[in-house]
């Protein structure tokens, strides 16, 4: 929604609900898309949020409070009692009712349950006793699951049957014995056949599946790699008990990306960009900057360590300190976000590190040769000291290809032990790069003062 076309609609809104005029703000919304009732929402006041949000109809509140973001969800759940929001998780799919009842607190999401049927409720408790995170978490039970020895009649008649239960219906899945998976029929490949065909005869039986507990980035990874809109779920013994939809692939993409960034940018990614809450924001960001913190004075004591080796000649090498842990970090920052990136999307594998540690190290050692040449140029024309220039340029040489190095290996190695390589990035290795830089800068200075002056 344009910022123009928002701030008009605000205003056309506002103007109804001022003059309490709900019916007429009901019909209107019927027409809008969640996403952008939602967009409303969030640039409203308190007031005028919760006016337009108990004026909406049941089905379209449901999908609208999966679609604001976390701190309006939890104003609006703040203001509603446990009927009332029973009433708008009946309305949602399996995984989107789990996902809102957890956000709940666990006396209010007790309140909420009891209100279902046990039929009901069983689907719930049985999402909610998975792994957030985990293709179990972000399943949805509702799908079209047919015996492969059910014909293709049947199976558009149980299409038809479940149409207002299922929002989206892209496969027919094939069970066997006790529920196994054994194949799929594609919509358009079961529109084409004949009636009476039987969907053993023309399913798909290489089939990609995942297990409940598989990590929903890798959900997101297979499905971006064999372009799938929907990805069905099995249990340890091949049982089908869900499937995954594009939109909540969707979801985590955005969800991982969004905290690979945090972690790079040293944020917690629960940070929640409208949040108002100041103390919780700094309470979220505090901790990297305690270590950056840190940091600066491990890095301030290699400084002192070479004070009185380097009495005579201390000043000059500050000039270019700026330089040597600048373009240190810079190169460890470039190699940490490539490999960072690459382990992401499944371009770089674990397996590939040395090769790609070989690679990283032959590209840093020639942008160090470089940009050391470079710097040797420039002292020796204007400050006229081409020994200085080789001090400063080697130094630069040593701390690209060091930081380079540890941008490089430290994702890899994270990756190995299961550990979320993005924390590699940022402010870790500008810290690391900055003590290493110093401490090298100064060394290679230390020995040049010492054994060739």
């Amino acid at each position: 929604m344009e910022d123009l076309d928002r701030q008009e609609i605000l205003d056309d809104v506002s103007y109804l609900i001022e003059a309490k005029q709900a019916p007429k703000l009901r019909a209107i919304m019927l027409d809008a898309y969640p996403a952008d009732i939602a967009d409303l929402l969030t640039h409203m006041e308190g007031d005028y949020r919760h006016y337009l949000f108990a004026a909406l109809d049941r089905h379209t509140a449901a999908d609208t409070i999966l679609e604001v973001d976390e701190s309006t969800r939890q104003e609006l759940i703040e203001a509603w009692d446990e009927h009332q929001l029973a009433g708008l998780v009946r309305e949602m799919n399996s995984d989107d009712a789990a996902d809102f009842i957890s956000e709940l607190s666990p006396e209010l999401a007790a309140k909420v349950l009891k209100l279902f049927e046990p039929e009901e409720s069983a689907e719930v408790r049985q999402l909610l006793a998975h792994e957030e995170d985990t293709a179990g978490g972000i399943m949805a039970l509702e799908l079209v699951a047919m015996a492969q020895d059910s014909t293709v009649e049947e199976a558009i008649n149980e299409i038809r049957k479940k149409a207002d239960e299922i929002e989206t219906i892209n496969h027919v899945y094939v069970t066997g014995e006790d529920r196994r998976l054994v194949g799929i029929v594609p919509l358009k490949k079961l529109l084409l056949a004949e009636a009476y065909t039987h969907l053993s005869a023309i399913m798909n039986r290489d089939v990609i599946s995942v297990l409940v507990g598989t990590d929903q980035e890798e959900v997101a990874k297979l499905a971006r790699k064999y372009d799938l809109l929907s990805v069905p779920v099995v249990d340890a013994q091949g049982r089908l008990v869900g499937r995954i939809t594009y939109d909540d692939i969707v979801d985590v993409m955005q969800e991982e990306v969004a905290e690979d960034i945090s972690h790079m940018a040293g944020i917690a990614s629960a940070e929640d960009m409208r949040d108002s809450s100041i103390i919780r924001t700094v309470r979220l960001r505090m901790p990297w900057l305690v270590i950056g913190l840190f940091g600066g004075l491990v890095a301030a004591w290699v400084l002192s360590f070479f004070e009185h080796r380097l009495q005579d000649n201390i000043l000059v090498l500050m000039f270019f300190v700026p330089v040597v842990m600048a373009m240190g970090g810079n190169a460890g920052i470039q190699s940490s976000t490539i490999v960072v990136h690459g382990l992401a999307t499944g371009s770089i594998d674990v397996g590939d590190m040395f090769r790609r540690l070989l690679k990283e190290m032959r590209v840093a050692f020639m942008n160090g040769f470089l940009c050391g040449a470079l710097i040797w140029v420039i002292i020796t024309i204007f400050w006229r000291s081409p020994e200085f220039g080789f001090l400063v340029g080697a130094s630069l040489l040593c701390v690209m290809f060091i930081a380079a190095l540890v941008g490089a290996s430290v994702p890899l190695l994270l990756k190995r032990f299961d550990v979320d390589p993005a924390i590699a990035t940022g402010p870790f290795i500008t810290i690391s790069n900055d003590i290493l830089g110093l401490f090298i800068y100064m060394a290679i200075s230390t020995m040049y003062f010492w054994y060739w002056q």
